[in-house]
């Protein structure tokens, strides 16, 4: 009987250390777990940290990039030079003038009084003469010229008004003309001296 009872408690006890080995290694496994957990969370936390911080130097490197991109673009596009139709000269045909003068001087003016005066030319070259523009100097000088194209060899002219009201002493004033000629543009000049008006009696 004794026996058997010291015998029972040796199983008891037995079982007891092998459960309390058990809880012990289990507890040692879960926390090996949890710092396995724990572990790999900071790592991807330090991964999304650094791929963040990644993004943000690559966005923060683009954008001055794109912004001296933007601000050379501009830049690039004024220092461009635009190219225009040349409506005076669209086939690229040139011809040549000769004006019998290029220069007048009417002498003297009374002032108020306007003055003529006609500037004749030749297109000695081969191919129209085509004139897109003549502009006076000030709204006192305006000037007429032919608007059809002028055949090669044949003549024609161009005629300025000088208005001399306001004006007085010595005048000089220019015309200049925009054509498909070589030179181009062509300067006229007209001078003078304008008089101060007499008095009425």
């Amino acid at each position: 009987m004794v026996k058997n009872l010291i015998k029972m408690k040796k199983i008891f006890f037995y079982s007891f250390f092998a459960l309390a080995i058990a809880a012990g290694c289990k507890n040692d496994n879960q926390s090996s777990l949890v710092s396995n957990a724990n572990a790999a969370s900071i790592s991807n936390t330090g991964n999304n940290a650094a791929a963040s911080s990644t993004t943000n130097v690559a966005t923060t490197s683009s954008a001055p990039a794109q912004q001296i991109a933007a601000k050379v673009d501009p830049l690039s596009s004024q220092l461009t030079p635009s190219v225009s139709q040349n409506t005076t000269n669209p086939n690229g045909k040139v011809t040549t003038v000769k004006f019998e003068e290029l220069s007048y001087d009417w002498g003297t003016l009374e002032e108020g009084k306007s003055m003529t005066h006609i500037f004749k030319f030749k297109n000695t070259g081969k191919e129209d003469l085509i004139i897109s523009d003549a502009r006076g100097s000030c709204g006192c000088t305006v000037p007429e010229w032919p608007k059809e194209p002028i055949k090669a060899g044949e003549s024609s002219d161009i005629k300025v008004v000088f208005n001399s009201a306001g004006k007085g002493g010595a005048v000089n004033k220019t015309v200049t003309i925009t054509a498909n000629s070589d030179p181009s543009p062509i300067t006229l000049v007209i001078k003078g001296i304008v008089e101060p008006k007499k008095a009425s009696n």
